[in-house]
């Protein structure tokens, strides 16, 4: 539960979590996302944070599981995949944050 902590995430962040499920760090990653877009210099911010958490598990039934625990947060800022990490193809993502 640590390294989502000491990343310091900010609501603009794009997080790639490679070993994801079952899903307590990329819960935590989204939820500072959302707590940092909230703060935003003290007022209500009712336009949606640009972060995204991308969350990788190898495993098909532990990604099924990931999915269904963060189906519980009922946030659009996250993409699920299942996946080798060892095998992932690159991902880039521009300074104005358009990713391909």
């Amino acid at each position: 539960m640590l390294p989502p902590l000491l990343a310091d995430i900010q609501s603009h962040h794009s997080i790639f979590d490679m070993c994801a499920a079952p899903g307590s760090k990329t819960a935590q990653a989204l939820e500072l996302i959302q707590l940092h877009h909230h703060k935003t210099k003290g007022q209500l911010n009712t336009v949606a944070p640009k972060g995204l958490v991308i969350a990788n598990d190898a495993d098909q039934k532990r990604a099924y599981l990931l999915v269904h625990q963060l189906n519980r947060l009922n946030t659009a800022n996250t993409i699920v995949i299942n996946h080798q990490a060892q095998l992932y193809p690159n991902l880039f993502v521009t300074n104005d944050g358009e990713r391909f």
